[in-house]
């Protein structure tokens, strides 16, 4: 199996595809339940393509680019979770592949070689998760367009300054789809104190970069005059949103297991008997550092789970190329490569029925006690699961910035987001538990009239 991905031949992408159809379909026929992280991604979609306007209208910190992509995927595919893992499967295919045209333009090892490929594809099976469409996959593909900046920023003979613009632009991209990616910005500052001769008007460089795209957002919403929700909603709360895992550490090691047993097997044998030049020494050194500036944004990151370490697959699978184009029999290069196919899909598929000691309960949307089904709701809780059967109107996504909103009905502002919101897209029923409409009934006679009090909450009055 090495030995077929071993050569340079572009059309070995073609075999790498087949075999990842073959590893992926057993997911895609028995699809897993949807997850929180998918829900909430097609909820605010369906807003997005709806027209309504993150922050201001769209009440979510979820980052602005990462709304857009969700509505690109609402408009493309719906609500179909079988269509929405096929086209993740394409994205994981696609950045597999850059990985290794990287690593074969910039020298990356002793012989050029698609195995980097073949092992990310590989390390993409530790768990369903990582195949689900989010905006992770797209954030982690701008993510390595910085990293190839990076690595030519290393090859001395190629520091230009565009290089070092679009490097900033790169992770900047990447953080406006995912907040937390912004975190990289200070790997990168560290790497090229450690791996290169940059000069402070080069840092500089790398952040006008960084600076420039958000820079454009908050332009366009300030003429929007909805600078104030981008604030609020999106660096405020992202800022200092607290760290929640959707699965236990104990789950996480389980997963990754083999991974792990063969990465140390890797360090080994580098530390002993690796013969590399001192630009491959140097980009060891820096992707040995990426692994560990990637397993301290996974532990810091706001939902840990499982594709939370997608930046850690590029490390491991470079790692893991020295690895095996360091042992010189053939014929161990090739067990050791079928062990670890089997061993990582084995407990990928064995983990995904929990048959091994992991708990997924966290990161499945849980079962509905409601009756409701196919209504457009306003839940006024954190009931997610009544999204499932159940389209969201008006838009208050995120309950714990909507409950800043339904807490204060003698604001002038919330009585004014709820009178808009719910004229733009008036909900059929209202799941109010604790009565926090009558409030705004009070202050808004013309909504009250459109509205009966039930069970739970509030029904629109039949015409």
């Amino acid at each position: 199996m090495i030995r077929y991905f071993r050569i340079n031949d572009p059309y070995r992408l073609l075999g790498l595809l087949a075999l990842m159809v073959l590893l992926y379909t057993p997911q895609l026929i028995d699809l897993p339940p949807i997850t929180l992280v998918e829900l909430k991604g097609m909820v605010i979609g369906e807003k997005v393509a709806e027209g309504f306007m993150p922050y201001s209208e769209i009440i979510d910190h979820t980052a602005p680019l990462a709304s857009w992509f969700y509505g690109f995927c609402d408009w493309l595919l719906g609500r179909s979770l079988l269509a929405r893992h096929i086209f993740a499967c394409i994205i994981l295919f696609l950045q597999s592949a850059f990985i290794s045209m990287v690593f074969i333009e910039k020298k990356a090892f002793t012989e050029n070689t698609y195995v980097p490929s073949f092992l990310f594809s590989v390390l993409t099976l530790i768990a369903f998760d990582v195949i689900t469409l989010t905006a992770d996959l797209a954030a982690f593909g701008f993510l390595l367009l910085a990293l190839n900046n990076l690595f030519k920023q290393i090859e001395f003979r190629v520091q230009r300054d565009e290089t070092l613009v679009n490097m900033g632009l790169y992770l900047s991209l990447s953080s406006l789809f995912l907040f937390s990616y912004s975190f990289f910005l200070a790997a990168f500052f560290l790497l090229m104190i450690l791996f290169t001769r940059s000069t402070l008007r080069q840092y500089l460089l790398l952040l006008f970069g960084f600076s420039l795209p958000h820079a454009l957002f908050f332009a366009f919403y300030f003429m929007s005059d909805a600078h104030t929700g981008l604030i609020q909603q999106f660096y405020q709360t992202n800022f200092f949103i607290g760290r929640s895992s959707l699965i236990s550490l104990t789950t996480l090691l389980i997963v990754c297991s083999v991974p792990l047993i063969y990465l140390l097997l890797a360090l080994i044998v580098l530390n002993r008997n690796a013969r590399l030049t001192k630009y491959q020494s140097q980009l060891l050194q820096a992707m040995f550092l990426w692994f560990v500036f990637a397993l301290l944004h996974a532990w810091l990151s706001p939902d840990l789970r499982p594709q939370t370490l997608l930046p850690v697959a590029p490390a491991v699978a470079f790692l893991l190329t020295h690895f095996f184009l360091l042992i010189r029999r053939r014929r161990f290069v090739e067990f050791y490569a079928w062990v670890f196919v089997v061993g990582v899909t084995t407990t990928g598929y064995l983990s995904r029925y929990e048959l091994l000691p992991v708990n997924w309960s966290g990161l499945f949307v849980p079962a509905s006690t409601h009756l409701v089904t196919g209504k457009k709701i306003l839940v006024l809780g954190d009931h997610p699961e009544l999204w499932v059967q159940n389209r969201l109107s008006p838009p208050f996504v995120n309950w714990e910035l909507s409950r800043a909103v339904f807490d204060n009905a003698n604001e002038y502002r919330s009585v004014l987001l709820v009178n808009k919101l719910f004229k733009a897209d008036p909900p059929e029923i209202i799941i109010d538990p604790e009565n926090r409409m009558q409030a705004f009934y009070n202050r808004l006679p013309a909504l009250a009239a459109r509205y009966k009090k039930s069970a739970g909450g509030w029904e629109v009055v039949s015409n």
